[in-house]
């Protein structure tokens, strides 16, 4: 497959998911995740919490297996423009809850989509120094 052709696609796969989470912010949801903890009483994780964090981790890990294979998001200063996108993101779906019925805006629910951010950018950082100080 010619390379333009996996840059539109790596492009178009990463807006799709970009705007379906920013949709899901929308829907009213309720379910059990809200009831299920991990952990001892006095530190106790809701598995909701988890699934933030994994999910923008996944974000990074997409974008990061796109700069392994050589496609970007953006032409110029890439990494910079898809972390403030994706804080961007993270903030505004937990923000528009404010406003859905049936939704409702969590501060630890932002807090682990920030987390989940932080960790796979510190991961994308740490492969791209490891991977630059290899070819030195």
């Amino acid at each position: 497959m010619p390379e333009f052709m996996l840059q539109i696609i790596y492009r178009l796969i990463f807006w799709t998911g970009y705007v379906a989470v920013l949709v899901m912010a929308f829907v009213p949801v309720a379910g059990a995740l809200n009831r299920i903890h991990l952990g001892p009483e006095a530190f106790s994780i809701r598995l909701d919490h988890l699934l933030h964090c994994g999910a923008y981790f996944l974000i990074c890990m997409y974008y990061l297996a796109g700069q392994m294979k050589g496609l970007s998001l953006f032409v110029s200063k890439p990494l910079t423009k898809f972390v403030l996108l994706v804080l961007f993101l993270a903030v505004i779906t937990e923000l528009v809850q404010l406003r859905v019925p049936a939704r409702a805006f969590n501060l630890w629910d932002l807090a682990a989509n920030v987390t989940g951010v932080v960790t796979g950018v510190m991961v994308i950082k740490r492969l791209r120094d490891a991977g630059t100080s290899q070819t030195e």
